[in-house]
């Protein structure tokens, strides 16, 4: 395996795409890291927006551009740093037509004018009355450096996507990259795409790439997606319950259905579960195996008015078995389904809501069963029946502080042996490949959270965040082996010699407080600088470890 066999993969992957042609009528998705969302939540809580929520993301650009034109019918009431920013977004989801550039229009002799202009642009961009596609660069230069270990890294990431849209029903997407790495490597896993990077981590070669895309059909009221990338999926102004950015991205088929104040969705997703590697003999070597696991998710939500939102959401992990069609059917009672088939799997029930008091305030709330025993949820909530977590926030903007400052505090709290289910290895565990499908921490676990946002300009915004967290971690001897179990490990159910309590953060404390800094500056279209200080500390009865990390990178980002 070399950098050359990805390399080429990619590119011909990213070629072979280039000859089809699809329509512009927006229907292809805005990615959920796109600096839209946290502006469209605040145009809502500040009471400029309506019928926005943020429960599900990422939405099709003619959802996203439906609020920017309903913003835009009020940009009087906005900030001058808002206004600009609003026009901005409007050129950047094609609201704005006026001007566009292929970069190599004119090529050679206008290539730096094309580069260098600060309007709407692309590497390719094709439409008609039909179809509409167009291809963007990737790129990224990204500079590390760990006080930890006293070392730095560099990674570049480059590659390319294509976007497009057939007859106003039909939306595509496809991204490849590739990355290398210099410097030292456990510096350079800091960056989550290194970390998780099966090329970095498994052939030990100083590469990492990644791919994903999505087919979409869109038409009135209903939206069927098939495909890869990042959804993020909780109520958490900062801490998504049901899925995160933490776990690597998986393959998925996903549709909602939406109608006046009533909304559903549905996500059935093919999880990552360890492969598994048994030698057989010194003829036939060993054999590699990977089980299946799957997720299921569901959620009707009700919106009565523009204040208010409810949700219950249902949850399915299963594994080691072909896929049920009970969990692809998203009109069933799923917990009643699982008994049905034997009660193989782990279920679980979500209710979460969000209420604007006032024009510049809202606050929400979730809560994710596991299990509960409602016999002694009144005598005892420390038993070990009841698993939940849950969380409660607020957010605070303009008018009610200064035009631009956001403000988002939130509580978190995971309770013992939530998300543990017996299993073999992680077949049943709420992960995808080790890491956890929404919350980073484990069970047995609470975290404050606050951010500070501010917008410096149109261009610019400065984010200051802080979490403050407590896990209660299992006891172990000096070999290793589990003495005491409170809860705390996601892999370690308990047994039948464990007490019927279990107490929030019982166990060896372990404390962790995270501080960061983040400038980002978009100093021409598409070009960003990007400048973040973390700061991390952990302490433990065993041990203390500090780190400052660093870290700045130039980006590409049509």
């Amino acid at each position: 395996m070399s950098y050359s066999f990805f390399r080429k993969s990619s590119v011909l992957f990213l070629l072979s795409f280039c000859f089809y042609t699809y329509s512009f009528a927006q229907i292809e998705n805005v990615p959920s890291r796109h600096p839209i969302y946290p502006f469209l939540k605040k145009m809502q809580v500040q009471g400029v927006l309506e019928n926005y929520d943020d429960m599900i993301i990422p939405l099709s650009r003619i959802e996203v551009n439906s609020f920017l034109l309903q913003i835009d019918s009020s940009r009087n009431s906005l900030s001058p740093s808002d206004r600009k920013f609003l026009d901005r977004m409007k050129e950047k989801l094609f609201l704005i037509k006026d001007e566009r550039i292929n970069l190599f229009d004119g090529f050679p002799a206008e290539i730096e004018n094309n580069i260098t202009a600060d309007i709407e642009k692309h590497l390719y961009y094709y439409y008609d009355s039909l179809v509409t596609f167009y291809i963007d660069p990737i790129f990224e230069y990204k500079y590390l450096h760990s006080s930890l270990s006293e070392s730095s890294a560099s990674l570049v990431n480059y590659g390319g996507a294509i976007t497009g849209t057939l007859s106003d029903w039909l939306g595509f997407y496809v991204e490849g990259t590739n990355g290398v790495v210099w410097g030292n490597r456990n510096t350079a896993g800091i960056d989550k795409r290194v970390e998780q990077s099966f090329t970095f981590n498994d052939t030990k070669i100083n590469f990492f790439d990644g791919t994903q895309g999505y087919l979409r059909l869109y038409k009135d009221f209903f939206d069927l997606q098939l495909g890869r990338e990042r959804i993020l999926w909780g109520r958490g102004y900062l801490n998504k319950m049901i899925l995160s950015d933490n776990p690597p991205l998986f393959d998925f088929i996903k549709f909602n259905i939406s109608y006046k104040a009533l909304k559903y969705d549905f996500i059935h997703a093919w999880l990552i579960h360890p492969k598994t590697i048994v030698y057989i003999d010194s003829l036939r070597g060993e054999s590699r195996n990977k089980p299946a696991k799957y997720l299921a998710a569901s959620r009707l939500s009700y919106t009565p008015n523009k204040n208010v939102s409810l949700g219950i959401s249902q949850i399915i992990i299963y594994a080691n078995r072909p896929f049920e069609v009970a969990y692809l059917n998203p009109f069933l009672i799923w917990e009643s389904a699982q008994r049905s088939l034997n009660d193989l799997d782990n279920s679980f029930l979500s209710l979460d809501g969000r209420y604007k008091i006032t024009d510049g305030l809202e606050i929400n709330s979730a809560i994710l069963i596991d299990d509960i025993n409602f016999g002694k949820l009144f005598n005892s909530w420390s038993t070990i029946q009841n698993r939940v977590a849950w969380q409660a926030g607020s957010m605070i903007t303009s008018p009610l502080i200064f035009d631009d400052l956001t403000i988002k505090m939130e509580y978190l709290q995971i309770r013992p042996y939530i998300f543990i289910h017996p299993g073999l290895g992680e077949s049943l565990t709420y992960t995808n490949n080790t890491y956890m499908l929404g919350f980073d921490l484990p069970p047995n676990s609470i975290r404050f959270s606050t951010e500070l946002g501010y917008r410096l300009s149109a261009r610019m915004n400065l984010a200051l965040r802080y979490d403050h967290s407590i896990h209660g971690k299992n006891f172990y001897d000096k070999d290793g082996k589990l003495v005491r179990n409170v809860g705390g490990n996601i892999y370690e159910n308990n047994t039948i010699n464990d007490p019927e309590t279990a107490y929030l953060l019982d166990g060896e404390r372990e404390v962790t407080d995270f501080i960061s800094i983040n400038l980002l500056y978009e100093f021409l279209y598409g070009l960003y600088l990007e400048a973040v200080y973390q700061h991390k500390r952990f302490v433990s009865v065993e041990k203390k470890i500090t780190d400052n990390i660093l870290w700045g990178s130039l980006r590409v980002s049509f």
